[in-house]
């Protein structure tokens, strides 16, 4: 069953806080790396090979989460995208609902659980340019990540 306007509209809501949080995120993490950076720069005082290390590993693990909080950014503008497309809530693989619960818990979420199970696993329903079609049993059962014990 399709979302209800509510639902969409709280879904929409919630989308564009989270994209807010992660902006700002992104923002302090990006100022935090060039301070980091600029101070072992700037530093006068002869670096030790474990002061230079640490630095490093901190400027690296800076970088690390700013592109991983871009990455979630980037999912989350996608799914307001399809909030204004109108197919928020419908998987991107097999066309069907997504579960509301699904969505409510990762509101960014573009398949099914069955789908991103299937490409978890490196598989893919049939689309129009695949030649293999996978057929699952019952649409309406949550999998469990690493319950594949006769699903496959």
């Amino acid at each position: 069953m399709p979302l209800t306007a509510d639902q969409l509209a709280k879904s929409r809501e919630i989308l564009m806080e989270k994209r807010i949080q992660l902006a700002n995120q992104v923002e302090r993490l990006a100022k935090d790396a060039a301070e980091s950076t600029q101070a072992t720069e700037n530093s006068k005082s002869p670096i030790s090979s474990a002061e230079n290390a640490s630095d490093t590993y901190e400027q690296d693990f800076a970088f690390m989460s700013m592109e991983s909080e871009e990455e979630l950014m980037r999912k989350v503008d996608r799914a307001l995208q399809r909030v204004r497309e109108k197919t928020y809530g419908e998987c991107e693989e097999c066309n069907k609902d997504i579960n509301p619960e699904r969505l409510e818990a990762l509101p960014w979420a573009t398949m099914c659980i069955k789908c991103q199970e299937m490409e978890e696993r490196g598989m893919r329903r049939k689309r129009e340019e695949d030649d293999v079609d996978f057929d699952i049993a019952d649409d309406n059962e949550e999998a469990l990540i690493g319950d594949d014990k006769g699903r496959i």
